[in-house]
């Protein structure tokens, strides 16, 4: 993860912000339901989806192929009680038809550990990021 990361996020309506980076990409945000618009929970799930498989991408394709075929998915638990999620699963799917079963399981390893190491979110989550947030006035 680049070091002093920025976003902006630009009110757009009632419950609805734009978020954009210094490379021009943009992204809808709002609340839990909002049409055409990630949630915060959302995001979260993203960003450790996004750390984990481009952590694993070059060892996946290394011994997959470079047009390998793959999905996602993270599953977040809410603690209501707290108000916070408790937990986030994170699940990367390849296809690893084509290598024996030895092979397969050896890739796993491979890809953990490298998950382990690269994945800067999953790290920051694991450890506790210090957050705030302020108002000010501008």
């Amino acid at each position: 993860m680049p070091e002093d990361t920025e976003i902006t996020a630009r009110r757009d309506t009632v419950g609805t912000w734009t978020v954009s980076n210094a490379f021009g990409a943009e992204l809808r945000i709002g609340a839990p339901g909002e049409e055409g618009a990630f949630s915060p929970g959302e995001l979260l799930q993203a960003a450790l989806a996004a750390c984990s498989v481009l952590s694993a991408d070059v060892q996946l394709a290394h011994h997959l192929g470079a047009d390998y075929e793959a999905t996602a998915t993270v599953e977040g638990v809410d603690d209501e009680e707290e108000g916070r999620v408790a937990e986030l699963r994170a699940t990367i799917s390849p296809d690893m038809s084509a290598l024996d079963p030895a092979e397969q399981e050896k890739l796993i390893t491979r890809a953990e550990r490298v998950i382990e190491r690269l994945c800067a979110i999953k790290r920051s989550l694991n450890h506790g990021v210090e957050a705030t947030a302020e108002v000010r006035l501008s």
